[in-house]
């Protein structure tokens, strides 16, 4: 434990960010949640589907937004555009799934969440909690024992997380957690992303065929 937390120390950890997703794919990684925002607004104008309980319009928007950026995230993977797999997770609860990204080589593992400020990581959950195991010591409850966390580049936590309470998100943070208080080094895309489509002329990727009905059918499925 002693020794990857002082590993991080030495790391610059932008840097580290930086090297574990290339420009290219932070770029995509934007377009998803602007395109996720896009999506859920437009949608939200026919709430029928959804559900037919009574919601905060400000509260169902946001959960549409969860779900419309999961929906191209699943896309942009499927596709190829990004070069990252993912897994459908139940929380331990069995109440609520959540996407979890990783890479081939399985360098690093991602959750996307909603957060109020970019200054703090997502507010603590059980799902956020147990796969963030960066630099810590956990009770392993089958062999009924403490355990270090396996941190090094095989298994590093991140967050992508965004702004959700504006019509476009105000900040896309994709950072490495310290715990829910802070960071490690968090990287803002929305500041970040107008610099790299200038360096590398990247255009955002335009998916046809996904249109409001085919975002309504998953959202009711798995959304």
């Amino acid at each position: 434990m002693q020794k990857d937390i002082f590993r991080m120390q030495k790391e610059n950890p932008r840097e580290k960010i930086e090297n574990l997703i290339s420009p290219y794919s932070r770029v995509l990684m934007t377009d998803v949640v602007n395109k996720g925002y896009y999506l859920a607004n437009k949608a939200s104008k026919d709430l029928a589907f959804i559900s037919e309980q009574q919601e905060e319009e400000k509260d169902l928007l946001a959960r549409m937004k969860s779900a419309a950026i999961k929906f191209y995230m699943e896309q942009y993977c499927d596709k190829g555009i990004l070069p990252f797999e993912y897994k459908i997770k139940p929380n331990d609860t069995k109440n609520h799934d959540y996407l979890l990204i990783y890479d081939g080589e399985k360098s690093f593992r991602l959750t996307i969440n909603q957060c109020k400020s970019l200054n703090n990581p997502a507010v603590p959950s059980g799902y956020r909690n147990k796969e963030n195991k960066n630099f810590q010591s956990y009770f392993d409850f089958d062999s009924n024992e403490f355990k270090t966390s396996d941190s090094d580049e095989s298994s590093l936590y991140l967050e992508l997380d965004h702004g959700y309470q504006s019509k476009q998100p105000m900040f896309i943070g994709l950072g490495i957690p310290r715990n829910n208080k802070s960071w490690y080094g968090v990287i803002d895309l929305v500041k970040e992303t107008p610099v790299l489509r200038r360096k590398f002329s990247t255009k955002p990727v335009d998916i046809k065929g996904f249109d409001i009905d085919a975002f309504k059918e998953f959202i009711s499925n798995k959304g």
